[in-house]
C-alpha cells in the first residue's frame, strides 16, 4: 500500500477515512509532513448549536468565537490560531448527524471547504477526514 502524503494542496480537502487501518495511516503522514491533528467526535452531537461547541472545545477557540457558520470560517481562517503549519480535521462518528441535521452538515461542510481553499492559497495545507461523507463537491 502506498503510504498516505499529506504535502500535495491540490489534493486537500474533504475525504472519507474508510478503513480501521487508516486511521494509523493518517496519524503518521501528519506526523511526517508536521501537520497538526485534531480529531473532533461528534457522535452525540444532534444540532448545529452542539456541533459548534464540539468544535470550539476541541480545537480552543477563543472566547470571542461567535458560534455561527461565518465566525467557524473566521476562526478557521484566522493565522493566529492557525499558526504556520497545516491542520487535518477528522471528523469522527458523523453518520448520525449527516441524517439528523443535513442542512446543517451541508453547511458544515460548505464551511469547511471555504477554509481549505484560503489556505490552499497561502500554501498551506488544511485536510479533512471524515468516518462518513455525504457532501461532493467539483
Amino acid at each position: 500500500m502506498k503510504p498516505l502524503s499529506l504535502d500535495d494542496l491540490d489534493r486537500a480537502g474533504i475525504h472519507p477515512l474508510k478503513e480501521p487501518e487508516a486511521l494509523a495511516d493518517l496519524i503518521q503522514a501528519c506526523e511526517t509532513s508536521s501537520l497538526h491533528y485534531f480529531a473532533i467526535d461528534i457522535a452525540d452531537v444532534l444540532n448545529k448549536a452542539q456541533l459548534l461547541e464540539r468544535f470550539a472545545e476541541t480545537l480552543k477557540f477563543p472566547d470571542y468565537f461567535g458560534r455561527n457558520w461565518d465566525a467557524l470560517y473566521d476562526v478557521l481562517c484566522d493565522r493566529e490560531w492557525f499558526g504556520n503549519s497545516g491542520i487535518v480535521l477528522h471528523l469522527k462518528h458523523t453518520g448520525s448527524f449527516e441524517k439528523l441535521a443535513a442542512d446543517d452538515w451541508l453547511a458544515l461542510c460548505a464551511t469547511l471547504e471555504e477554509a481549505i481553499d484560503y489556505w490552499r492559497c497561502l500554501n498551506l495545507p488544511f485536510w479533512v477526514f471524515v468516518d462518513h461523507i455525504r457532501c461532493q463537491f467539483d
